[in-house]
């Protein structure tokens, strides 16, 4: 004699299965989110906030660019796909864009970097790529940011968590006095 499963189990087991799958989805984005080196990025300001869509603050990289070599011409780090940083993190040093270059392998290309920074494709049209970001925040939160990345004397920084595919996620705004030039 064979005990077969009952039709409730068969639909306990169908209900399940997504829910299950649902979470161990959500703890897996949720762990990646949490993985990475975090970095100090220098940032421009600028504030285009709509109220009606959210509290944030929008922001442009402020890239220390390292000195082109004689082959390469010279480059918008807001337009290249992919970054290598020199420094130690935290703190980078100076930034340039991977190379394309025939005959050069991107490999050889990012020996020295301390990490690689990837553009992604934003989900909002603010988010464009190695070029300009946004932070959530409160409103009061948002507001006061604005205020402070509008201060000629101070100079804004994103700390961002850098996961290990070389993509990069804002976690906090930070503010030092700017450095005399």
């Amino acid at each position: 004699m064979t005990l077969a499963p009952s039709p409730r189990t068969w639909l306990a087991a169908a209900l399940l299965l997504p829910l299950a799958a649902f979470a161990w989805n959500w703890g897996d984005t949720y762990r990646l989110s949490r993985s990475g080196e975090e970095w100090l990025i220098p940032i421009q300001g600028y504030d285009p906030r709509d109220l009606l869509r959210g509290h944030y603050v929008q922001y442009r990289y402020d890239w220390p660019v390292a000195e082109p070599n004689e082959d390469e011409s010279r480059w918008e780090p807001a337009y290249a796909s992919a970054l290598c940083v020199l420094g130690e993190a935290p703190h980078i040093r100076s930034v340039r864009a991977l190379s394309a270059l025939p005959g050069r392998s991107r490999a050889s290309d990012d020996k020295d970097c301390a990490i690689v920074l990837r553009a992604t494709l934003g989900a909002r049209r603010e988010v464009r790529g190695l070029d300009s970001g946004i932070f959530y925040a409160s409103q009061t939160e948002a507001i006061t940011l604005s205020r402070r990345l509008a201060d000629p004397k101070l100079q804004g920084l994103v700390r961002v968590r850098v996961r290990p595919d070389g993509v990069m996620r804002p976690v906090a705004l930070e503010f030092r006095p700017r450095p005399a030039r």
